[in-house]
């Protein structure tokens, strides 16, 4: 069986990464991962620490055709990242993003969601809908900042709403802020300038 397509993307600090489709042999790798992040990441994503760690990783590593997982890795193919979304209806669909506490901040989680948007306006989502703990400004951060969600508090979780479209906002956002230069004079950024960018800075 061939090994699935991945994608090299380069992150805040210059890393480059590679995101390729969640399979079922990721589930191995899936449960070290979450295991390894610490209590308040898997309570930020799971609303609670002690999640049960097995059937975690089998979802996350099992597609259907209503759901889709990516997987994240690095240059030495340690699994740093994970996201996916399923479908509510045929127009919205949930979003949930998990990554590796080293790499917070590094627009990992922004690059994530915006793949998984452009996927699933592919597939006639348009709407995606994401549940966050209100003491995770970070995640809410992403969404408003990357993609212009709204946020409204609900039963003490503040539940989040933005259009799938807005994934093309969110990849000129990120590609801004790694050349700010070309984009202040309405150039776009090519991808080879991106990674000489981001290498300049690692």
């Amino acid at each position: 069986m061939a090994a699935p397509a991945h994608e090299r993307v380069v992150l805040r600090d210059g890393l480059s990464v590679f995101i390729r489709r969640a399979i079922p042999a990721d589930e191995a790798d899936l449960h070290e991962f979450l295991g390894a992040l610490c209590l308040e990441a898997r309570r930020f994503r799971f609303f609670t620490a002690g999640v049960n760690l097995d059937a975690a990783a089998h979802w996350a590593a099992t597609s259907s055709n209503d759901r889709l997982g990516l997987v994240v890795h690095n240059q030495g193919g340690t699994l740093v990242g994970h996201a996916a979304f399923i479908e509510l209806d045929a127009k919205r669909a949930e979003v949930a993003v998990v990554v590796a506490d080293r790499l917070h901040g590094d627009g990992l989680g922004t690059i994530l969601i915006e793949r998984l948007a452009e996927i699933a306006e592919a597939q006639g989502v348009t709407q995606f809908v994401a549940e966050v703990l209100p003491e995770n400004r970070a995640m809410i951060e992403v969404f408003c900042d990357g993609f212009d969600a709204n946020v409204c508090l609900r039963e003490g979780v503040d539940t989040v709403e933005f259009p799938t479209a807005t994934w093309r906002v969110a990849r000129e956002r990120f590609d801004c802020a790694l050349v700010p230069t070309a984009c202040a004079r309405g150039v776009e950024p090519r991808r080879d300038t991106l990674r000489r960018a981001a290498a300049k800075r690692a």
